[in-house]
């Protein structure tokens, strides 16, 4: 049954955060042992990770923080809000999974440099053989012409939410991975928007020297950009951009350098 003010539908029917989704996808991992996922992963992408070892699989994996913490706190602590989706852990090897749904992965360069930057830091700081990075996204944005620009990013080939729904039908989820499949848009935002960066993507950018406007409704001071915060979700959150003069535009938008320091980035 349905809620009212949801137009009858429940939640699991409207949510489009990557996150319930991955949740999802982590709670059928439990239930039908990694071993399995493993070997699906080998299919789908054409890598060959080993399914004789012990894996682990994590969720919403905050690596920085967690590794820092359990090493006493010592040592420079890098980007410590920084979370992957999904993770499997196994003794020589480690696979980052970045997933998307509604939206795709954003060709701009400061994402790209931040995965593969990821990739680099979490080798150093564990002496693991190899990192992977693995991306899942709707088989829409697989299918279209920007997936090929992130063929040197990530190892093999893209995996798609149907996919996973392929694999695992008549579980629970399997609604729920059709339902991230299907939603993938292509959102260009207001007239003033020249691209959409995540909260995160934004972060690197400023480290990176970029200096350019952010755009969400309410300006700086708004009560998005509130809740954003508030509930942490501003990692993942889409935001617009643009080169314009700040005068030049309304007051939805304030700089980069003003959204730093509202998240407190410059002393992470």
């Amino acid at each position: 049954m349905g809620l009212s003010y949801l137009d009858g539908k429940n939640w699991a029917e409207v949510t489009r955060d990557e996150r319930y989704f991955c949740q999802q996808l982590f709670a059928v991992v439990q239930r039908r042992g990694v071993k399995e996922f493993v070997e699906l992963l080998n299919q789908i992408t054409g890598l060959s990770l080993p399914v004789d070892v012990e894996w682990e699989l994590g969720y919403e994996v905050c690596f920085y923080r967690d590794l820092w913490q359990l090493r006493g706190g010592k040592g420079q602590l890098h980007s410590p809000k920084r979370t992957f989706d999904l993770c499997l852990f196994a003794q020589r090897q480690i696979v980052i999974i970045e997933a998307k749904a509604q939206q795709g992965f954003d060709k701009d360069q400061a994402q790209l440099q931040a995965f593969a930057e990821d990739k680099l830091r979490v080798a150093e700081l564990t002496g693991v053989d190899s990192v992977l990075l693995i991306g899942l996204a709707s088989s829409k944005h697989i299918e279209s012409a920007l997936s090929s620009n992130f063929g040197a990013l990530f190892d093999g080939r893209l995996m798609s939410w149907r996919e996973l729904a392929d694999h695992y039908p008549g579980e629970a989820e399997t609604d729920s991975f059709l339902r991230a499949d299907s939603i993938h848009t292509k959102d260009m935002g207001g007239k003033n928007n020249e691209r959409k960066l995540t909260g995160e993507a934004l972060v690197a950018a400023h480290a990176a020297g970029e200096q350019f406007q952010v755009g969400r409704g309410g300006g700086l001071n708004g009560r998005q950009l509130a809740l954003d915060f508030e509930t942490g979700t501003w990692r993942k959150q889409l935001y617009e951009t643009s080169s314009a003069a700040l005068q030049e535009l309304n007051p939805n938008w304030f700089s980069l350098d003003e959204f730093i320091t509202a998240t407190g980035s410059k002393q992470e």
